[in-house]
């Protein structure tokens, strides 16, 4: 029996390929090279910069969601002990009253992580941005990160090389907080794309 392969040992995952951080870009005559993927500069007919926003459970409204859940969950239930605990002649209001308090301080729990969550999405998350290169026909986020600067800038190079072919290699340093993207399906409109999870 074979022992499993350490990461080294293993060709890399698309999710380890898209934390990769990428020092540089290669722009030669009739390639761009990003990381590991190579794009042919003929083929490339869009490049731009999209904001990520973030869909499913990773949604900035997403807890406002499940908190609005939790409110109609403890009416039920709280509905259900102050019916139910005296119809049934058990324990009589004592009983109830502790009932309802574990009941809130369970889903008080729950409201206040949600909260949380929310204002830290809200107010402390930082946006997130792509570079997308369309070729082929086919779109590819080829670099995501939060620095909008630094993703312009290499938008720029990319279509310079793309109108104006460079004679010979050119090396473009990647700087900022920024990693290899990869094949991501562009939803929504205008300059936002949409990622579901």
């Amino acid at each position: 029996m074979q022992a499993p392969m350490s990461r080294q040992d293993r060709a890399p995952t698309v999710e380890d390929m898209a934390r990769d951080k990428v020092a540089e870009i290669r722009i030669n005559p009739r390639t761009v090279r990003i990381g590991h993927q190579v794009y042919p500069l003929a083929n490339i007919s869009r490049v731009q910069t999209l904001e990520v926003r973030w869909g499913g459970r990773l949604a900035t409204s997403y807890p406002v969601k499940a908190i609005a859940v939790l409110l109609v969950l403890f009416a039920l239930v709280s509905g259900a002990i102050v019916v139910l605990v005296p119809a049934l002649g058990v324990g009589g209001r004592a009983l109830t009253t502790q009932l309802l308090m574990g009941a809130m301080a369970l889903f008080g729990v729950s409201t206040a992580y949600f909260v949380l969550l929310f204002l830290y999405r809200l107010l402390l998350r930082r946006k997130h941005y792509a570079l997308l290169l369309e070729a082929s026909g086919t779109q590819y986020t080829a670099l995501s990160g939060t620095d909008l600067a630094e993703l312009h800038r290499i938008e720029a190079e990319i279509v310079n090389a793309i109108e104006k072919p460079p004679t010979r290699e050119h090396v473009v340093e990647v700087h900022g907080d920024l990693v290899l993207g990869n094949q991501t399906k562009q939803t929504g409109s205008g300059s936002r794309m949409t990622i579901n999870n």
